[in-house]
């Protein structure tokens, strides 16, 4: 049986919302390098990576928020007390976590300068005051994770993903037009702040319509009813999903310290381009795990009330998820190695696509395993088994690092390209396992945790 209609729709539009703005950002990499410069434009993407990294402080709080909700409307109830005190008790400690942690960050940049090498005292000086406009976004992210995450459990998907596009086509056309104008780092960073406050506002009406409050009466309502016990519970779910979201960038970027240390720092970019490249690929199982992880949990709180009908549901949903995906991915994964050695020559020459071709059309497969192991992922997620995933993910890393270190040391890029697909088919057998082993999800009563 197919997927349902509204469920596709929803992986649709999300999908768009991840797409559309990444496509945005690479046509705007030739415009921003003409007017801005090479210097600038590399201060500019770590800015953006350090902003974006740093958004691991909402503490898996975004997602505990949207199974919360989700479990909390699985009666098809509207602004249920329960779903108020989730988001109150997240979006209020989010906010401060993110006010301390910019104005921390800010007095650093203002007592010990930045960690950049520049080649002149006036653009040190240009970066500074950037950053400082930068810094203000951190607590506006966090904020917006706890209003995105109600709103995701909520199944508002395609007004969500409306709003996501322009704002993320807006982050990069707020520059591209400061640069035409200026290449000061600074208008390029305010900018990007004015936007977050936008999306931000936006995101904030959408919430309070959501939950039958006005937009003035939010802060009273969510000061209210946040409170110790509820956010007790939402950080015993968004603490191990941190643990995941921390340890795996260093599962990710760990084969490249080892090819720097062991082979040479010109090894890395031939292996870091085309995995770069071909990591892309998990986002079209990712927009649809965005949809999944709700109406899980929403399931899962239906078959906790002893609903045998939600509980089938369920297991039918994963496995539809689990075959489309599987049949996607392959099929991409197959015209993928197969154009790879035209692709990578047209796009980087012929003695770049010598080098890497192997090394790439591994990786396809082993990304194409890696985005099929997240619906088995999202489902653990959606029925509270977040530590087990946590400990699975803490469990690989340094098996995972030695297994890397040997592999290079024997095969070179090829081993290390070998060694992320045996991680990947390792990491989506035990995934799976976990779920068939905690499949009678009668037995997690994920809504009591909430």
């Amino acid at each position: 049986m197919p997927l349902p209609r509204k469920f596709f729709n929803s992986a649709l539009w999300s999908l768009m919302g991840t797409v559309v703005p990444m496509f945005a950002a690479l046509a705007a990499v030739p415009w921003l390098m003409h007017y801005m410069g090479q210097e600038r434009l590399g201060v500019l993407s770590l800015v953006w990576v350090v902003v974006g990294y740093f958004s691991f402080l909402d503490m898996g709080l975004g997602r505990a928020v949207t199974v919360a909700v989700a479990a909390a409307r699985s009666g098809g109830q509207r602004a249920v007390a329960d779903e108020i005190h989730v988001l109150g008790s997240a979006a209020v400690l989010l906010m401060v976590v993110g006010v301390v942690m910019a104005v921390v960050l800010g007095v650093c940049v203002v007592m010990w300068g930045i960690p950049f090498k520049l080649s002149s005292m006036a653009l040190v000086d240009e970066v500074r005051w950037a950053l400082l406009w930068t810094l203000p976004s951190l607590p506006l992210l966090l904020l917006s994770s706890a209003l995105r995450g109600h709103l995701e459990g909520v199944g508002a998907f395609r007004v969500l993903n409306m709003l996501r596009i322009p704002t993320g086509i807006l982050l990069v056309a707020g520059p591209c037009l400061t640069a035409f104008f200026s290449p000061s780092l600074v208008w390029a960073c305010l900018s990007i702040f004015l936007v977050r406050v936008l999306h931000l506002l936006v995101l904030w009406a959408l919430t309070a319509n959501e939950i039958g409050h006005g937009m003035t009466a939010m802060p009273a309502v969510l000061l209210r009813h946040g409170t110790w016990p509820w956010l007790r519970r939402l950080l015993s779910f968004g603490g191990w999903v941190t643990v995941s979201n921390v340890v795996g960038p260093v599962i990710v970027y760990v084969d490249r310290f080892v090819i720097g240390a062991t082979l040479a720092a010109s090894a890395v970019a031939v292996y870091a381009v085309p995995f770069d490249m071909v990591s892309r690929l998990p986002v079209l199982v990712a927009a649809l795990c965005s949809v999944l992880l709700p109406e899980l949990a929403r399931l899962s709180s239906l078959a906790s009330a002893s609903d045998p009908g939600a509980l089938r549901q369920a297991h039918q949903l994963v496995w539809r998820s689990s075959i489309f995906s599987a049949v996607v991915v392959a099929v991409l994964v197959a015209l993928g190695a197969l154009v790879a050695p035209w692709a990578l020559t047209l796009w980087l020459g012929a003695d770049f696509a010598r080098q890497s071709t192997t090394v790439t059309q591994i990786l396809i497969l082993a990304f194409g395993v890696n985005a099929v192991a997240q619906i088995p992922f999202t489902a653990l997620q959606a029925v509270g088994k977040v530590r087990a995933v946590a400990l699975l993910h803490s469990a690989e890393l340094i098996p995972y690092a030695a297994l890397v270190f040997v592999a290079i040391t024997w095969f070179g890029l090829v081993g290390a390209a070998w060694a992320w697909l045996f991680r990947s088919i390792v990491d989506y057998g035990a995934l799976a396992w976990l779920w068939h082993r905690h499949k009678h999800i009668q037995t997690v009563p994920i809504a009591s945790k909430f």
